[in-house]
């Protein structure tokens, strides 16, 4: 019997190896090589048609003319490198895969008919958003598909885009800004934050009213006449207030002339004063002729006049020209002017006419 023989050491066999190696390599490519995808299992196949189902998902390659002869449609692989695509799968939305294998099921749908799938259309559906439609500012909506287009921007840089910001070109007028009275500006883009306060809740503004304190004065509020306020706001106190300035005024000096003899005799110091609207009269109190009743009329201001004429040999003009500086006081000039040929105003010392027009300075306060 002859003795075992003895056991190949490894160095022994590393030589070997790469012929080994080639030997396998050989054979898979003979088995690619001489496989026909028949649906028998060939010699050297793990299973059927092993070459044509190299993503080893049971289905097998759809691009092969044997294949499409020896499978009915449902076992054929649109893409035999991908285990996961096959008749069976699911398709999956926006992987530009068919996974399917289903031409007729799309990758992704329009489903708002603007022409872009929704892999690209980041809304859709809405048609007027897509990659081809323009930015519209400030509407919120990622119009064009491009987050880097603004939906709004911010000139002022005031940290607020034209969207939010009321005035985007003015930094100081924004949502987080103050409200500022009477600057006819809405600082806090808040339009029911007003520019005015209201401290007599009388309707109108501390701009406009000149007495904010005191609700019976507002521009909103018409002229009172029986208070010395301004109360309209105007700039003016009773402005076209029709002032009765009738009564009798105490004068603070005797008017007194005699002349000619005594045909010309008066001396009052008294006037009684009578208006109504812009006319006016006057006459001493008690009366007496002369001077008799001056007529005329009296403005918005307190200014009068009045006058009366006697005309004859000595013509005769009396004249009272003056202001009222209160409602009951005024100031004015008494005149007394006398023309006429010799002796019918008199002659000498008892001559009217001499050193005409007399006139005295006066003023009336009213009793």
């Amino acid at each position: 019997m002859s003795a075992p023989a003895a056991p190949l050491s490894l160095r022994a066999l590393l030589p070997l190896l790469p012929a080994l190696a080639l030997f396998g390599c050989r054979q898979d490519i003979g088995l690619a090589q001489a496989a026909r995808c028949d649906g028998i299992q060939q010699s050297g196949e793990d299973w059927v048609d092993q070459a044509f189902d190299r993503d080893g998902d049971g289905f097998y390659d759809g691009s092969n003319a044997d294949c499409i002869n020896a499978y009915p449609a449902d076992k054929l692989d649109c893409e035999d490198t991908i285990a996961a695509v096959n008749p069976t799968a699911t398709e999956i939305a926006c992987n530009e895969l068919d996974d399917d294998c289903d031409p007729a099921t799309l990758d992704a749908s329009d489903d708002d008919g603007d022409g872009f799938l929704a892999c690209e259309d980041c809304d859709d559906n809405d048609p007027l958003v897509n990659p081809q439609v323009a930015e519209t500012q400030c509407n919120f909506i990622n119009d064009d598909c491009d987050d880097n287009t603004a939906d709004g921007y911010d000139a002022d840089g005031d940290g607020f885009d034209s969207c939010t910001d009321c005035d985007d070109t003015r930094p100081y007028i924004s949502p987080d800004s103050s409200e500022v009275f009477c600057n006819s500006l809405d600082d806090d883009c808040n339009p029911s934050t007003f520019d005015f306060e209201d401290r007599d809740n009388d309707g109108s503004g501390s701009c406009d009213d000149c007495n904010d304190g005191d609700a019976t004065i507002s521009p909103l509020l018409a002229e009172d006449c029986d208070t010395p306020e301004d109360d309209n706001c105007d700039g003016q106190a009773n402005e076209d207030c029709a002032i009765d300035w009738s009564g009798q005024y105490t004068l603070d000096r005797a008017v007194s002339k005699y002349c000619a003899f005594g045909l010309i005799n008066f001396s009052f110091g008294v006037m009684e004063i009578s208006s109504a609207g812009t006319s006016l009269s006057a006459f001493s109190y008690p009366y007496t002729t002369p001077p008799g009743t001056l007529g005329g009329s009296v403005d918005a201001d307190g200014n009068f006049s009045a006058t009366v004429t006697y005309k004859g040999g000595c013509t005769e003009v009396y004249t009272l020209t003056g202001v009222f500086t209160s409602e009951t006081t005024f100031t004015a000039t008494f005149s007394a002017a006398y023309t006429g040929s010799y002796p019918n105003c008199g002659f000498g010392a008892d001559d009217c006419s001499k050193g005409s027009p007399h006139t005295w300075i006066i003023n009336g306060t009213r009793k």
